[in-house]
């Protein structure tokens, strides 16, 4: 009896920016290449899983990313502080309207499931990015079945992919198909467009920290004609 064909799903994570955080802290840093939990986070939405309910198949994806361009990192620095008297009047009494009491406490989400009231200073951060980057990513899984699931949500998802914050969606072509061949092996031979004779890193995405695995030299190509699948 033959041997099954390992099949995976490669995707082209490219855009302006992308941003791949691996800490909680009030200052958001980003990793230089996709965390596995943005990845597998990224898969679980396009399912349409909620939070906190991700299919625990989803868990046993192998994921291996090739940077095909390094990109840079810029940092945003943001501030937020209490809005001015006039605003903080027209939302208190938007609240009495409906039905509400007591004046509006403009409140913050911090991202992990606390809140920062208003009031008495402002809130500082920076948020880091990662800018003009482009890696291919290969994903696979023992149940060819949950390839071709994982496919079909990446092509047409419940919930819009992005690249680590809602408002980096991916450029043209992200949905590359289904190739024959496990990720490792379809990450050494697809073409780049990267300059020729260079050698670019493969990761094998077993955490948010990830270092090369090894380097690679696929063939080069001009455009990306014939990529979209």
């Amino acid at each position: 009896m033959a041997a099954a064909v390992t099949r995976s799903l490669l995707l082209r994570f490219a855009a302006p920016q992308q941003s791949w955080g691996s800490t909680e802290l009030a200052d958001r840093n980003s990793e230089p290449l996709p965390t596995r939990s943005g990845v597998v986070g990224m898969l679980a939405a396009a399912l349409g899983a909620p939070r906190g309910a991700w299919p625990e198949w989803i868990w046993g994806t192998d994921i291996w990313a090739r940077v095909d361009r390094k990109g840079g990192l810029s940092s945003d620095f943001h501030t937020v502080g209490l809005p001015a008297l006039s605003v903080q009047d027209i939302r208190s009494r938007h609240r009495q309207a409906v039905g509400a009491r007591g004046k509006a406490d403009f409140i913050v989400p911090l991202g992990n499931g606390n809140k920062w009231t208003l009031g008495g200073g402002t809130m500082v951060t920076v948020r880091q990015y990662l800018a003009d980057a482009e890696f291919l990513v290969a994903i696979s899984h023992d149940d060819d079945d949950r390839v071709a699931e994982l496919a079909g949500a990446a092509r047409n998802p419940v919930f819009m992919t992005y690249l680590g914050r809602k408002s980096f969606a991916p450029t043209f072509p992200f949905h590359l198909g289904i190739r024959e061949g496990d990720p490792r092996a379809i990450l050494t031979v697809l073409p780049t467009r990267a300059k020729e004779a260079s050698r670019l890193s493969l990761h094998h995405l077993l955490g948010d920290q990830n270092f090369a695995v090894e380097t690679v030299q696929p063939p080069t190509m001009a455009t990306l004609a014939g990529w979209a699948a």
